[in-house]
């Protein structure tokens, strides 16, 4: 079931984290106490649950890109809740790393989770040299200038913009959400001998869960207690920043969701890859979760 396989991800990433970091000076502490708090590791599952399909990966480099993205997205979280952008003082049920360690170690802690991302990828043994940039590739595209920080940057531009639309709305959230999800998803046919067809196949049925992951995740924020949310609720009417409730509403919001959902299911049920079964229960859990 999809709780115990999320629990053996955890388990593994978080070790393969714990290995990596270290403890020897603040900045370690401050990384691997962002790092190491409890989440969710979805991305993580998406790498694990994509890599089913992948004969040509072993089990050490899945744990590798796993890691490497669950830094990256750690990363983004700690930056994201400093005063100078979303402002927020909770995350994973913690106080945020700013509020424990100080705003310029927050920084750097955040700086170094980016670029330990990248160096567990250089240095795992299992991977090819071709692999391992295509998956440097891979990750530095989906943060980058045009996806993760690109989508933050609008996010921030846009507070107060009561004028947003609905296409402006999955515009932002498809680069600050969903590039990271796609490039979970693809991570884990690195080394794929899956024809062009099918890669797309993925890459759409990644988007979309991408951005039914975001729609999910204003729906709880105006909808679920704090306690079993792990951070701030109502983050983004504090921050005066519009979401799929405001525009189109709870019912929608949650209809829009499902029809996504479905899209990328059927997509992916009328394809030809094999052992798909963890990726269509990733998928069903992304808009079913709790927090």
């Amino acid at each position: 079931m999809l709780p115990e396989y999320l629990s053996q991800v955890k388990e593994l990433v978080k070790d393969k984290m714990l290995k990596s970091i270290s403890n020897n000076n603040e900045i370690e502490e401050a990384m691997a106490y962002s790092a190491l708090a409890d989440s969710k590791m979805i991305r993580a599952g998406l790498v694990f649950a994509s890599s089913e399909t992948n004969k040509n990966i072993s089990k050490e480099s899945i744990i590798t890109l796993s890691s490497a993205v669950e830094l990256m997205h750690t990363y983004s979280l700690v930056h994201d809740d400093l005063p100078c952008m979303d402002d927020d003082d909770l995350r994973r049920n913690k106080p945020s790393s700013h509020i424990k360690y100080g705003e310029a170690n927050a920084v750097l802690a955040g700086d170094a989770l980016q670029a330990l991302a990248y160096e567990i990828i250089v240095n795992d043994n299992f991977l090819s040299a071709d692999d391992k940039v295509n998956a440097i590739d891979l990750l530095s595209k989906a943060c980058g200038k045009n996806g993760m920080v690109f989508g933050q940057y609008l996010d921030i531009e846009n507070e107060n913009n009561q004028n947003i639309d609905l296409k402006k709305l999955d515009d932002i959230h498809n680069l600050k959400t969903g590039k990271l999800i796609e490039c979970a998803v693809m991570l884990g046919q690195i080394g794929s001998s899956l024809e062009s067809e099918s890669l797309n196949v993925l890459r759409d049925f990644s988007s979309k869960i991408g951005l039914a992951f975001q729609i999910t995740d204003d729906i709880l924020d105006v909808t679920q207690m704090e306690s079993i949310l792990g951070k701030n609720k109502n983050s983004d009417a504090k921050n005066n920043k519009l979401t799929y409730i405001d525009i189109i509403g709870l019912g929608e919001a949650r209809l829009k969701a499902n029809k996504l959902t479905d899209s990328a299911l059927n997509s992916l049920n009328k394809s030809n890859i094999t052992n798909i079964d963890k990726l269509i229960e990733m998928a069903k859990y992304l808009i079913s979760r709790e927090s």
